[in-house]
């Protein structure tokens, strides 16, 4: 297995970094002061797919990516191979219900069915011209029992969330943060407007 085609075992993590701190890692549990809105599974994946084409798409961004369980990354593997290549790397995150192929450039990060991560699906695409998550949670916690229907989510392009939720991850998972050269005039400029009629819909639908 090469460099960019590994995965993280919590088992492996430094002292100070230990297994404790990627069980308890939680891309929503710093987003309470926040408006959370209502998103089916439908609305949930196309916001998915906007980031992350965006991500792949965009100079140097970095992609990571919630699935929960790695099954339903599975749904999404050929999609996943063409986007890899082009981002700066991709991390995928879920409970290995099953083990996932090896795709160049992405990296495997298992959970346990009891973390936080198990309820939550995270798409984060951070880069010198892309700087945007979608953030979201099962309050019912339904995994692994039953299959999510309905998550509170919020969608950001807030430079300072995004880049609190790159670091939280980089630290759980006992790595130092990437390094971005933003470009503060250039960041985000493709991405708002095509998320704008996404996100106007779902309000008019409430």
């Amino acid at each position: 297995m090469t460099p960019s085609e590994q995965s993280v075992s919590p088992t492996s993590l430094p002292d100070h970094m230990s297994a404790v701190t990627l069980a308890t890692l939680s891309f929503t549990s710093s987003l309470d002061n926040y408006h959370l809105s209502l998103h089916s599974r439908s609305m949930m994946l196309n916001l998915s797919y906007l980031i992350e084409d965006y991500a792949a798409s965009a100079t140097d961004t970095l992609l990571i990516a919630a699935f929960q369980r790695f099954s339903f990354y599975r749904h999404q593997l050929a999609r996943y191979r063409r986007l890899a290549p082009r981002c700066r790397h991709v991390y995928v995150i879920g409970m290995p219900d099953e083990k996932p192929p090896e795709v160049a450039n992405v990296t495997y990060v298992p959970i346990e069915a009891t973390w936080p991560l198990m309820h939550e699906w995270v798409v984060i695409a951070d880069g010198p011209t892309c700087c945007i998550a979608l953030c979201a949670r099962d309050n019912k916690q339904l995994q692994p029992a039953h299959r999510t229907e309905h998550f509170q989510a919020l969608w950001t392009t807030s430079v300072s969330l995004v880049d609190h939720a790159v670091t939280s991850f980089f630290m759980a998972i006992g790595q130092s943060p990437p390094v971005i050269d933003r470009d503060p005039h250039m960041v985000n400029q493709a991405v708002v407007t095509p998320l704008l009629p996404v996100t106007t819909r779902r309000r008019r639908a409430r």
